[in-house]
């Protein structure tokens, strides 16, 4: 099976950010001119970060995966306060942690397509030789099964095939896709794929912190020339 899927119950992950300040040489020459000053625009600072960083997160993996908002929003984030200490430039402050937990997420938030199972083919009439039949020429009108591939966006941009076998279940769209993963028609298992967390540490990583370095620069900027005002 491909590395991008797996057959069996949901797997629990997690994962955690930390507010991250870079240019402490920098910022110090700035916050010696501001006294306390200095010490509210980094916590208003930290403040911005446990409010902006799950949409600057969102948008992270959302450039690297298929993967839907909703999905993304369930995994968290859950806000620690003062769960770590920032310290930029001789200032500590409590700082934020934002964890996302979640189980590993079913092909369906990933712009599965079908949807749903397809519809089977009309009855069509086929000879069956060799039944039991009175007149060997006779037809029988049966339904014979309909293959269907099953694909995925795990990856942006790149459809993903289900291994071979999978199908999905009966229900609403987006139905769940199964596989039997014995030698009969039992056991079934519900194919799982990535988690949130696993996209967090994954191709979306240097994204992410990019997005929250450059987030967290732009406002601390902001609330210093607020504070010199």
């Amino acid at each position: 099976m491909s590395s991008l899927f797996y057959s069996g119950s949901g797997r629990h992950t997690s994962g955690a950010f930390t507010v991250t300040m870079k240019d402490g040489a920098k910022l110090a020459k700035r916050l010696a001119k501001l006294e306390n000053g200095g010490e509210v625009a980094i916590k208003r600072t930290v403040s911005d970060f446990s409010s902006r960083a799950p949409a600057w997160v969102s948008k992270g993996i959302r450039q690297h995966y298929g993967v839907d908002t909703a999905a993304i929003k369930s995994a968290g984030p859950q806000k620690k306060r003062g769960a770590t200490h920032i310290n930029v430039a001789g200032v500590s402050v409590d700082g934020a942690t934002l964890e996302y937990k979640g189980r590993t997420l079913t092909p369906t938030h990933f712009k599965m397509s079908p949807k749903k199972q397809p519809k089977r083919k009309d009855r069509r009439r086929i000879l069956i030789p060799g039944q039991a039949l009175r007149n060997p020429t006779e037809v029988a009108n049966i339904r014979p099964p309909y293959p269907y591939q099953i694909t995925a966006q795990i990856i942006l941009g790149k459809k993903s095939n289900l291994p071979p076998g999978s199908f999905i279940g009966d229900g609403k769209a987006p139905a769940i896709p199964f596989q039997r993963t014995g030698s009969g028609r039992m056991p079934l298992e519900a194919i799982h794929t990535l988690s949130v967390p696993q996209m967090i540490d994954g191709r979306a990583k240097e994204t992410i912190e990019t997005m929250i370095s450059q987030g967290l620069e732009q406002r601390f900027e902001n609330h210093i020339k607020q504070a010199m005002k």
